[in-house]
């Protein structure tokens, strides 16, 4: 008998995390999340949602008022001075606007936090060399930050972050000051240092276009609260509050297009026309569903919008149709592609 392996513990762990300043309402209410060993957990959120005051209660940055903070294993509120600085180390930070220093090149930004533990000047030359191999600014190492484009300083910022060998990055909306073709090779820069490097990665940002690009898991925050976290492609196929509809929607699109349904013709007699929202995921996603449907059940479909995408490498697919035919055929039609797993919904 096959004894079942063990998760590992979460390499990340934040419990209870509750956070105000002064005396106003909480920036964190409650929050708990869990980062499991080597995977890309996004938080995600408006401005003002607390998601940055999150991701620095990691490091300490911002203490908590309230809660647990654990990565690797060790109880950050409770070492002291020393033993937090150790353990800062094991984290990795890269910052929205890069905070380069403009008087230093690319190399010496890099070997900074270096410089200040102490790390010898020949290991520090041969880190930074094989940083800039792992960024791609080899060419790069004596320019200065003015002499480089947003995509550049942000991959020195990454390096930075890396200089000391952490095991966890946080990266505070690192590519929200990037244009759409940047922000796509940063993305797949971390992606790739993550794999090579058996990192964790945990980001914030509002851009749910990133999470859905990049991350496994995704936890959403609403005025300090925790009010969803999932895989991100149960997020997207399913999601359950509010807010996280209207990010998903705002990545996916309207299912339907305004106006639309009040453009559709009148059913005929004795039939009835109604708006279906289909999402297509899991193994039947790829089956000519809208055929067959319209086959078996004898309805007439007429597509109203219809996109097809991919979410951590599944398929994905939102139609909406307007399904023509007597009530209990659609009510039929509606049945059989629920059994085969598809999630159809009537739109109001």
């Amino acid at each position: 008998m096959e004894v079942p392996i063990a998760a590992p513990p979460p390499l990340v762990r934040l419990d209870g995390i509750r956070k105000s300043y002064g005396r106003h309402a909480p920036v964190l209410d409650d929050v708990s999340i869990a980062v499991q060993p080597g995977e890309i957990f996004g938080i995600v959120g408006r401005s003002g949602a607390g998601k940055s005051t999150l991701l620095r209660c990691v490091n300490l940055l911002e203490r908590p008022d309230a809660g647990r903070v654990d990565v690797a294993g060790q109880d950050m509120l409770a070492l002291d001075p020393a033993a937090l600085r150790t353990a800062r180390r094991g984290i990795g930070m890269v910052f929205q606007h890069f905070n380069l220093l403009s008087s230093l090149t690319v190399a010496a930004n890099i070997a900074f936090p270096l410089a200040i533990a102490g790390t010898g000047r020949t290991q520090q030359r041969e880190r930074v060399r094989e940083l800039l191999g792992l960024v791609g600014l080899t060419d790069k190492a004596e320019a200065y930050p003015r002499q480089l484009s947003g995509g550049q300083k942000q991959r020195v910022g990454i390096a930075r972050a890396l200089a000391s060998r952490p095991s966890v990055l946080l990266c505070d909306e690192a590519t929200s000051a990037l244009d759409p073709e940047t922000t796509g090779e940063i993305l797949d820069l971390i992606r790739g240092l993550r794999d090579r490097l058996s990192l964790t990665v945990l980001l914030i940002t509002h851009e749910m276009a990133v999470v859905k690009t990049l991350c496994d898991r995704v936890a959403i925050l609403d005025r300090g609260r925790l009010v969803e976290t999932g895989a991100v492609f149960d997020v997207f196929t399913r999601p359950r509050s509010a807010i996280a509809r209207r990010f998903v929607a705002e990545v996916i699109g309207d299912d339907v297009p305004p106006g639309a349904a009040g453009r559709l013709p009148p059913p005929a007699d004795h039939e009835e026309c109604r708006v279906l929202r289909i999402l297509f995921a899991g193994p039947n996603s790829t089956r000519a569903v809208i055929s067959e449907v319209s086959r078996r059940f004898r309805l007439d479909l007429n597509i109203m919008s219809g996109r097809i995408d991919e979410i951590g490498g599944e398929p994905f697919g939102l139609m909406a149709v307007a399904a023509y035919g007597e009530p209990a055929q659609i009510d039929a039609g509606m049945a059989w592609m629920q059994g085969l797993g598809l999630d159809v919904t009537v739109h109001s």
